[in-house]
């Protein structure tokens, strides 16, 4: 089973609409579009969004069949089963990043399609958060949530690494990742009982199998994947 079919079974429930919200660092874009692809391909309507800043697809290959920044335009639209549409404001502010949605209209938006798929966190390109105060932000309509953790960063100084870290001594191993899994800041910041949530441990093709090993002693009140989204494989 890939990768995509073992997030594909927390996630999703035939016949419900699902929206996703994809939490942490290491490989939420790519994951967002993977997932995307995934369900368009099964034949399902997929919105791709962000509940933050997300990159402007004018500079970034999302891989969808439409592109809408006019909510006007987006309202318009006649969804269709089997295709993916990415829906965000313009930055006014910066030409590289797009913005979400007005948040009055984010509950209407997933509505229209069988699968949204928001990137709802900002980790300034780093494999590990801890959240501050503002986020993630995770809409009330999203059913389920994928937090992110990079593992290329395994065995590296989580200052350098860990977006909010501010002891320089610590290092990424896995009692840290353990710690980032219970604080309250930490990975699974603002999931609760009613999310159908899932940890995935991205980047685990660079790790060697001692490593990955020991990363099968971490627990959750979720289930946890070892996986590569690249690869689309799990370990």
């Amino acid at each position: 089973m890939t990768l995509l079919d073992r997030l594909d079974e927390v996630v999703y429930e035939d016949g419900k609409q699902c929206v996703i919200a994809i939490t942490g660092g290491g490989g939420k874009t790519t994951t967002l579009i993977a997932l995307a692809q995934y369900y368009k391909n099964r034949g399902l309507s997929v919105l791709v969004s962000t509940t933050t800043k997300m990159q402007n697809p004018s500079h970034y290959r999302f891989e969808v069949d439409h592109v809408m920044t006019d909510e006007k335009d987006f309202f318009n639209h006649e969804v269709k089963k089997g295709e993916s549409v990415l829906f965000v404001q313009k930055h006014i502010m910066n030409a590289k990043k797009c913005m979400a949605p007005r948040d009055e209209i984010l509950p209407l938006i997933s509505k229209r399609f069988d699968v949204s798929i928001f990137e709802a966190d900002g980790a300034r390109c780093l494999p590990l958060k801890k959240h501050r105060e503002c986020d993630p932000v995770i809409p009330s309509s999203v059913t389920a949530v994928i937090a992110i953790g990079g593992m290329s960063c395994f065995n590296k100084m989580a200052a350098d690494n860990c977006m909010g870290e501010a002891d320089m001594s610590k290092k990424v191993d896995v009692k840290y990742l353990q710690d980032l899994i219970d604080d309250e800041e930490g990975m699974l910041k603002r999931v609760n009982s009613d999310h159908k949530s899932v940890i995935l441990l991205n980047q685990c093709d660079l790790l060697r199998q001692e490593d990955l090993d020991r990363l099968r002693f971490l627990v959750a009140p979720c289930p946890i994947l070892l996986g590569s989204v690249e690869e689309n494989t799990t370990y």
